[in-house]
């Protein structure tokens, strides 16, 4: 895959164009400089940007529109907005429309500039690089030569499975299509997720402890032996079985076992090993598909939900305080000072100390309660259940954490506050009106001398 790093900068300022492309060409960026808007179908499909930096305001059209043409032509290309009002109420409309982040302009510094688009850039070669991944293993499957009956196979496997996300259902519909192609008791899998291990067996055993324990046994014994002789036969406690792994080129999945009272013959194994090998493909999708649908959802520097996903989170919260009249509060943080910090030990130290409050703020909250970053060092809190009251006693909690938590970056020790905004949900409100609460006390409390909490 191409991993050329190209920028399209869209600014009708002649004078910010030409600095902006040649800073960033300087540091090994392909710069496509427009002070007009191009023709983005034609230009994002012959160029293929890996980022876009736009300005909101652009003569006879809103940056916004352009915004809106670019994600309906390319959804996940980051778009990163530049605007000199810090008021304006299409900062909150690109977000809502899916813009990457947003940088105030002047900026204070053309290196934190850079750092946005290449930390946006990253971000998005990573998952087209996810993207890729999939569609290659898609087509090893359709090109890989396959007898008929692995086409039967396949056939059967795909029309009972489908697009499933579930190993276990996996394996309980594998079972099901074994049993119409070779002769055998009972089917059982180990599967491997880092440090834990998942055993399934089909028909179930539960009844039977000494059959449950001889088909573990045998299945652990199995993944003792690694990735030597990829088919194994044993006899057991008067059960014959037939091991295969569960493994595609680069990963194992675990492996799978057929037991019965009587041997297995050369051509049983054969077939047993053409169906795990349709399994394992199955296993690797719904991995990538795992992978692509955190990379969808979760911000990439703190791991914790991005502004897009975090925004439906609040929807369906609002949905549901107004379908049970139950009480909702969201919190919106910002971090005091945090240029101080880019500026004194670097942007490195930066997005240290974003994935650490990020991190405590995740072990201080109930698993009901969501968070995400809002945008920039913004953190959005979504406390289901909660009302003013409580809410305030988590928030201070929250910041009180970040006050006294020492944020040891190299050799140095990074103090830190945060400043925060509360809004209760109203019958009535919308998403817009409960942050726009939140973000209204949140200046409040900036105003008011920072590190502190602030409602209505």
């Amino acid at each position: 895959m191409d991993e050329t790093k190209r920028l399209f900068v869209i600014d009708d300022d002649k004078a910010t164009l030409t600095v902006l492309t040649e800073y960033f060409e300087h540091y090994g960026l392909k710069v496509y400089p427009f002070k007009d808007p191009p023709d983005l179908e034609k230009e994002l499909k012959e160029k293929e940007p890996r980022a876009v930096l736009l300005d909101i305001m652009l003569p006879g059209i809103s940056g916004v529109e352009i915004l809106q043409r670019i994600k309906n032509i390319k959804p996940d290309i980051p778009v990163i907005m530049m605007t000199g009002y810090t008021n304006d109420e299409r900062r909150v409309e690109s977000l809502r429309k899916g813009a990457y982040t947003i940088l105030t302009k002047p900026f204070e510094s053309f290196e934190e500039v850079y750092h946005v688009v290449n930390n946006a850039m990253d971000h998005y070669i990573e998952s087209l690089k996810t993207t890729e991944l999939a569609r290659r293993v898609e087509e090893t499957k359709r090109l890989e030569k396959i007898n008929i009956q692995e086409i039967d196979f396949l056939k059967s496997l795909q029309h009972m499975i489908g697009e499933a996300e579930d190993s276990a259902f996996v394996l309980k519909n594998a079972y099901a299509l074994l049993k119409s192609f070779l002769n055998f008791e009972y089917f059982g899998a180990l599967l491997t997720y880092g440090n834990e291990v998942n055993i399934q067996i089909y028909p179930k055993v539960s009844s039977n402890r000494k059959l449950a324990e001889v088909i573990t046994n045998i299945l652990l014994r199995r993944m003792s032996q690694g990735a030597v002789n990829a088919k194994l036969t044993s006899a057991q406690d008067d059960y014959q079985s037939l091991m295969v792994e569960l493994s595609t080129t680069n990963t194992v999945y675990g492996f799978a076992g057929l037991f019965r009272s009587t041997p297995f013959q050369a051509q049983e194994e054969a077939t047993f090993s053409k169906f795990c090998s349709h399994i394992s493909v199955t296993l690797e999708k719904i991995r990538l598909f795992q992978e692509i649908k955190t990379l969808s959802i979760h911000d990439g520097l703190t791991g914790i939900y991005n502004h897009t996903y975090i925004i439906n989170k609040l929807n369906e919260e609002i949905e549901r305080a107004k379908r049970y009249h139950s009480d909702l509060s969201v919190m919106l943080f910002d971090l005091d000072n945090f240029k101080d910090v880019n500026d004194t030990y670097g942007h490195l130290a930066g997005d240290f100390v974003l994935q650490k409050v990020a991190e405590l703020f995740t072990k201080r909250l109930r698993t009901i309660d969501i968070v995400g970053r809002y945008g920039g060092e913004e953190f959005l809190v979504i406390l289901p259940e909660t009302d003013l009251e409580r809410a305030y006693v988590v928030g201070e909690r929250l910041r009180t954490g970040v006050e006294q938590e020492p944020f040891i970056y190299e050799d140095h020790q990074i103090k830190l506050t945060v400043s925060g905004g509360i809004g209760l949900y109203q019958q009535g409100h919308i998403a817009n009106d409960l942050i726009k609460i939140a973000d209204n006390n949140l200046y409040k409390a900036k105003r008011e001398g920072k590190n502190r909490l602030d409602y209505d």
